[in-house]
């Protein structure tokens, strides 16, 4: 194009040439002893015109000769780049596919002439896993962060992952750590060794890490949430028998925690284990007192305490406010029965019944039939109570039920138990 411009100047400058020329053509006179030319200004002009269009054009050609090894370089790495490119797209698509052999092959093609070589790598490290080549794997990971030291949390974070998905916890883990101390707020890393944590079933350090995560945004809150909880319940249900450990654990639990009705009935669960029972009826009552959670009352019921009969009174205060709350009633007639009270028994599972109480009161209510020498009630209460849970299972779970439960017959029962009148 620049040649094409330059030529038609030329023409247009011979033309206005000539165009002066007719008048006047001039005189040009040059001597070089022993010679000399003489020749009309506007023909002098068309040759020094000329003159230079033939140098411009062999300047032109010496610089584009000079040039050439260059240019057939940049040529070369042009055709190789996409190339390179095509064959990372082949590869990517492969991973996409599940084509795992076709995938390693086309991304490790022309790795090196691609723009960004740490991807190939990367993806090829995910073939080989694959695959079932944890070793090759480990080096295509270690080629990627050679191919961009910047992108080791990147890389790190890749390597940690598929350490985890083929079950290298420990080694996922000691990644992560490596990972944190380089980026202590990457919320990846951190959502991964929790995830790690919950697989190893090391609450300790993920009961550490919650706070962390909240604080930085890791997951919402809900979901923070019931792992806080999910951890708490693990801690406490992990830790031996006892009163030192559980205690202490127990006391490193947020406050927020201590109010959890599902981590109360956890911590009162375990006190029962280790034979705290008095500790664990304090406990119960004070928290059923600051909300009325049904879970709670129920393990109230469940509770046996040393002063059993203290335990009932507490129970029946509250009923004077909650009359026909069937938790409650059900925990009543467990008391009343704890305390060898049936008749009183007797009318609390009744009542919890009639007042929409669980499947087990029918069971229990069944069971204490049995030994006051109705069967044929106890009967009655165990298929009602079939029925009811049947209406919120499969028939396949309802089925079961039935066959696990027992009905001793009247004369297999110990010695008979006075009703209380």
């Amino acid at each position: 194009m620049k040649l094409l411009i330059v030529i038609l100047l030329a023409l247009a400058a011979a033309i206005a040439i000539s165009y002066v020329a007719v008048d006047d053509p001039g005189y040009v006179l040059i001597t070089l002893k022993p010679w000399s030319v003489e020749l009309s200004f506007s023909l002098f002009l068309v040759l020094l015109v000329a003159l230079f269009i033939v140098a411009y054009l062999a300047v032109r050609f010496l610089v584009r000769l000079w040039r050439t090894p260059r240019d057939v370089g940049a040529w070369r790495n042009r055709r190789l780049q996409r190339k390179a490119q095509q064959y990372q797209a082949d590869g990517m698509l492969g991973l996409i596919e599940g084509d795992w052999s076709k995938a390693e092959k086309k991304l490790l093609s022309y790795s090196s002439h691609t723009a960004t070589p740490v991807l190939n790598y990367v993806g090829a490290a995910h073939a080989a896993q694959a695959q079932g080549d944890l070793e090759r794997r480990d080096r295509y990971l270690a080629q990627a962060q050679q191919s961009d030291p910047r992108q080791t949390v990147s890389v790190g974070l890749t390597k940690a992952k598929l350490q985890y998905q083929s079950g290298q916890l420990e080694q996922a883990l000691s990644t992560l750590n490596d990972l944190r101390a380089q980026s202590p707020k990457n919320k990846k890393v951190l959502s991964l060794m929790m995830q790690v944590y919950q697989e190893l079933h090391n609450w300790e350090a993920l009961s550490e890490l919650v706070p962390l995560a909240r604080k930085y945004g890791v997951l919402p809150e809900d979901k923070l949430n019931q792992l806080e909880q999910s951890t708490a319940q693990q801690l406490l249900t992990k830790t031996k028998a006892g009163d030192g450990p559980l205690k202490t654990v127990w006391k490193s639990l947020p406050r927020h925690r201590k109010q959890d009705p599902e981590i109360i009935a956890t911590y009162v669960e375990q006190l029962i284990v280790a034979g705290e029972t008095q500790r664990a009826e304090i406990l119960l009552r004070r928290a059923i007192k600051q909300q009325w959670e049904p879970r709670l009352v129920t393990l109230y019921g469940q509770l046996r305490s040393p002063d059993l009969n203290k335990q009932l009174k507490t129970a029946e205060k509250w009923a004077e406010v909650r009359k026909n709350d069937p938790e409650l009633l059900l925990t009543l007639a467990r008391l009343s029965a704890a305390n060898e009270l049936w008749g009183k028994a007797r009318s609390y599972f009744e009542a919890c019944i009639k007042h929409g109480g669980p499947a087990e009161a029918y069971k229990e209510l069944g069971q204490l039939l049995e030994q006051l020498k109705e069967p044929e009630n106890a009967l009655n209460y165990y298929r009602q109570g079939l029925e009811r849970a049947s209406a919120s299972i499969s028939p396949q779970m309802a089925l079961r039920a039935a066959e696990e439960t027992t009905i001793a017959p009247s004369g297999a029962t110990d010695s008979p138990i006075e009703v209380d009148r």
